[in-house]
């Protein structure tokens, strides 16, 4: 008997947390609307520090345009070697 509510009380609570977790994955998928435009003049990184505490980029997605933004920089501008 103590089995059966244990069983019963375990799958109540793996339900509850399956449905929260799909909840906030469909929440994550929802756009949040269009980035502000009053950056203009900022440089790229503020601006894209701006949009990742905004919720307007993942951190995947910040990482990525920043190493891409890390990458053309070393590329216009090369170390000087001495």
């Amino acid at each position: 008997m103590e089995f059966t509510v244990f069983l019963i009380v375990l799958l109540a609570v793996a339900i509850l947390s399956s449905g929260s977790a799909w909840i906030a994955r469909r929440r994550s998928r929802e756009p949040l609307g269009s980035p502000p435009d009053s950056l203009q003049g900022e440089r790229v990184e503020a601006v894209l520090t701006e949009w990742l505490l905004a919720g307007y980029l993942s951190a995947e997605q910040y990482r990525r345009d920043m190493a891409i933004l890390a990458a053309r920089e070393a590329h216009d501008h090369p170390p000087l070697d001495r």
